[in-house]
């Protein structure tokens, strides 16, 4: 039921609230428009969390004994797609393609009820992997929710009733290629704007306006990259900058204006990809990390304009996932996917020494609770670890229904929900209560 059909069964129920006057009705719709549309501490609005960081906003204190398995809270069919979900409030927000369409559903979090669907025609032909579906989490901002499509479609949608508000067709505009998998870098939202690692023709990064989805500026030729955007504040002004890791390159750039203050090369020529997302380390640091012999790449801000290149090795090879930092350590998988080789490693933030191995762990998505790490491995096993101990070890582990759980997962308030690929057509949303 969306927004405006629960505000008119309130409607029709009415003269039973007369005594305490109509407003409670009024009352009533006003909390549920704040409970759909307003963030709060427990949100997973974006990609990797609140920062894009892969950090949940709370600390809550997670049970070490699991069992074998734990209970599915609820489960709701839906269409491909690699995308993992967004959490605001009481929705679930999640990408998904059905036939001849993309469209953002929303859920209940408490019960996996549809609320709505806001639905608009697809494009894009799977290639390398059959999944025609979108690879991208929405993005939420206030009462919107900004889309991704695996054609380069962009799309903003009222969350509070599914009503879509604009739509921009860029990577056609813009003559941007498809890539190998479609376009899959979550675009950040960031003080009225959206801005995308496009790959188009003169606009290889191009920022639109929230409101009215019209470009306001583009800047490079570069190539599009898996990586999604983060923001940066400016330590001698208001304004915000954008760290972006494109195809070959990262660009430092004010947000507002795309000028580009400082590049460094990172990539490599031939079937190569930048897919995981650049992780803040604190004092002006950024660690970057790629597969295909690119490696590792730590980088520090000299004044707001500079991208100094503090080292580059091979501390962390990730090929998608990306890391979490969690005390001095970070914690990453090292290999690849599609070669069957891969690692859990916890290396020093600061040295880049390893501290820690755990060979042959497969590829996972992390999330960060407090000093705590959830893995979520491809083939459904959840694990949970101390992310600041000085060796490996496991604290609890589940196993998930059989499939695969390539898309990123979400949490808020100990719920965990994840996007188990079923066939190249379907999929299905879990949502897991943790102890």
């Amino acid at each position: 039921m969306n927004l405006s059909q629960t505000i008119s069964r309130l409607s029709f129920f009415a003269p039973s609230f007369q005594a305490r006057g109509y407003l409670c009705v009024l009352g009533l719709a006003a909390c549920l428009i704040s409970n759909i549309s307003s963030p709060t501490l427990a949100d997973w609005p974006q990609i990797l969390g609140p920062h894009r960081d892969g950090h949940a906003a709370s600390d809550d204190q997670l049970e070490t004994k699991w069992p074998n398995e734990l209970p599915v809270l609820w489960r709701a069919k839906i269409g491909s797609g690699f995308g993992g979900s967004a959490i605001v409030g009481s929705q679930v927000l999640t990408l998904q393609r059905s036939g001849s369409n993309e469209s953002l559903s929303a859920h209940s979090l408490l019960d996996g009820q549809p609320q709505w669907e806001c639905k608009w025609p697809a494009t894009y032909q799977g290639r390398i992997n059959p999944d025609e579906g979108p690879r991208c989490v929405p993005v939420v901002q206030g009462e919107y929710a900004f889309c991704y499509g695996a054609a380069g479609d962009l799309t903003c949608v009222r969350i509070t009733n599914g009503e879509l508000v604009w739509r921009r067709a860029l990577r056609n505009e813009l003559k941007a290629d498809d890539g190998y998998f479609g376009a899959g870098s979550t675009p950040l939202a960031i003080n009225g704007l959206v801005i995308v690692c496009l790959g188009g023709q003169g606009a290889g990064i191009v920022a639109v306006d929230q409101a009215t989805g019209k470009t306001r500026w583009s800047a490079t030729e570069h190539d599009a990259s898996y990586a999604s955007p983060i923001a940066i504040q400016s330590t001698t002004s208001d304004d915000s900058l954008a760290l972006v890791v494109t195809r070959y390159d990262t660009v430092l750039l004010d947000s507002q204006t795309g000028k580009i203050l400082s590049s460094v090369r990172f990539g490599s020529r031939g079937p190569t990809v930048n897919a995981a997302t650049p992780i803040a380390l604190g004092n002006g640091r950024y660690y970057l990390t790629a597969s295909y012999g690119v490696g590792a790449l730590t980088l520090s801000i000299k004044d707001d304009q500079t991208l100094v290149e503090e080292s580059r090795n091979e501390s962390l090879s990730s090929q998608y996932n990306t890391p979490v930092l969690v005390g001095k350590q970070l914690i990453g998988i090292d290999g690849r996917e599609d070669v069957g080789v891969a690692s859990l490693k916890a290396i020093d933030a600061t040295t880049q020494k390893t501290q820690w191995q755990a060979a042959d762990f497969g590829t996972a998505h992390l999330i960060a609770i407090g000093k705590l790490v959830l893995t979520v491995k491809l083939e459904g096993e959840l694990g949970l670890l101390n992310g600041e101990a000085p060796r490996f070890k496991l604290l609890a582990s589940s196993q998930l229904p059989v499939g695969t759980y390539r898309a990123l997962p979400a949490y808020s308030d100990k719920k965990l929900v994840l996007r188990r690929s079923i066939s190249a057509t379907q999929s299905e949303l879990l949502c897991i209560d943790l102890p």
